[in-house]
């Protein structure tokens, strides 16, 4: 049978094996938060609308969208 000290010096090598891998809940959360991030800097250079979406329509600056 095995010691207490060998089991535990075991345990902590595997620990140590393990710990160079990455959680795949953390690693979904940040590819989630990376591809939102993306997306909302596209949709901020693309939703530049030089033209009114209808006619009529007045750009007001201080609120950043078509009246």
């Amino acid at each position: 049978m095995s010691s207490k000290k060998q089991i535990r010096r075991q345990r902590q090598e595997a620990k140590q094996k393990n710990r160079g891998k990455v959680n795949p809940a953390v690693a979904f959360i940040a590819i989630v938060f990376v591809a939102l991030v993306a997306l909302a800097v596209v949709a901020y250079f693309v939703d530049a609308r030089p033209e009114p979406p209808r006619p009529g329509a007045v750009w007001s600056p201080e609120h950043g969208h078509w009246h």
